[in-house]
């Protein structure tokens, strides 16, 4: 018998995560619906059926269309892609119509606490979970007060709250804000035009401003289970691939820092872990967590190259098909990469 499973808008990896499951799954496993906000999407080519999202809708309003779609066109599983605050409330209502839904953490009070990176770090550290030296910093006076105490060492600011890395900047006096703006250099800022922006900002936005660690980065793609780590493949970014290519690896310490993430926030589904080195004096490198994501990452599809296909994965243990044991591993020590393609709408 066919599961119905719909996607709602989320971004161009639920695409891909549509894509992949086809790749996979067994002829008529998965019926494999998506939502958007616009026709005008790939979306439409890759997935069974497609569905217009209502524009700007209240969540409640948002809630009773989503229901109603469910109950219309006979889908058995959601897999929300955003909303999750109030999706969370409304767990007992769907599953009294019938309908599962895969979400990324037990309550809203979770939710919330993940998407405040201070408070998320806060919890990690109480975990034991290694991370860089970070400060909190609302105004200028506070700012100053950290470049003071810091004495030397490259130093980064990122928003408590932020996503796709917005609002993220290595503070670098080496250059003139000239120099930035003719180079759109949106990845460095002058310790004083930092300064102004917070006092533009009149206290109304935090930021944390952290030690700078400038070893590799991994993104670590995670297929949780109630708080229990079942899977992970972990992408290296190694500093001489320059953004081309990433490398699987094979990497206790990465998977031990998702573990633990995952453990402390009870996470659930595809999630997304990230770290990076701190290089010491002596050249040893330890990882330190960066941040956890409740969804599936840009990457999915890079890491799926390893051999075990997330999405598909996740949703026959969410849906009961298979067992944790039964699930592969993934391969270790593959090079991969994202090649873009154009289409027709």
């Amino acid at each position: 018998m066919t599961t119905r499973v719909l996607f709602t808008c989320g971004l161009s990896n639920v695409r891909d995560a549509i894509e992949l499951i086809h790749r996979t799954m067994m002829p008529g496993e998965f019926h494999l619906g998506a939502t958007y906000a616009t026709e005008y999407t790939p979306l439409r080519r890759a997935a069974d059926s497609f569905y217009l999202e209502p524009v700007d809708a209240a969540p409640q309003a948002y809630g009773e269309w989503l229901l109603a779609l469910c109950r219309e066109r006979k889908f058995a599983w959601v897999w929300p892609q955003g909303r999750w605050a109030w999706l969370l409330s409304q767990q007992a209502r769907f599953a009294a119509a019938g309908v599962r839904l895969i979400l990324p953490c037990p309550d809203a009070a979770t939710l919330d606490d993940i998407e405040d990176k201070a408070r998320a770090n806060a919890r990690l550290a109480a975990a034991g979970v290694p991370l860089p030296r970070s400060w909190p910093a609302a105004t200028a006076v506070e700012f100053a007060a950290i470049l003071d105490m810091q004495g030397g060492g490259r130093l980064c600011v990122k928003p408590v709250r932020s996503i796709y890395g917005l609002g993220f900047r290595l503070i670098d006096d080496g250059k003139s804000a000239l120099d930035r703006f003719l180079a759109n250099d949106c990845f460095t800022i002058g310790s004083a035009e930092f300064a102004a922006v917070l006092d533009a900002a009149a206290g109304q936005r935090s930021f944390l401003a952290m030690e700078y660690l400038t070893g590799d980065e991994r993104s670590i793609d995670c297929l949780a289970r109630a708080g229990r780590l079942v899977r992970a493949v972990v992408r290296r970014k190694p500093a001489n691939a320059r953004g081309r290519w990433q490398l699987i690896e094979d990497d206790p310490e990465g998977w031990e820092i998702a573990s633990l993430a995952v453990a402390a926030f009870q996470l659930n589904g595809l999630v997304n872990v990230q770290t990076r080195e701190r290089v010491h004096p002596d050249s040893r490198r330890e990882q330190c967590f960066l941040e956890v994501n409740p969804r599936m990452s840009g990457g999915i599809d890079m890491a799926c190259q390893a051999g075990l296909n997330l999405p598909y994965w996740l949703l026959r243990l969410a849906t009961g098909t298979v067992g944790e044991a039964d699930i592969p591993w993934p391969s270790s020590g593959v090079r991969v990469a994202k090649i873009e393609q154009a289409v027709v709408l």
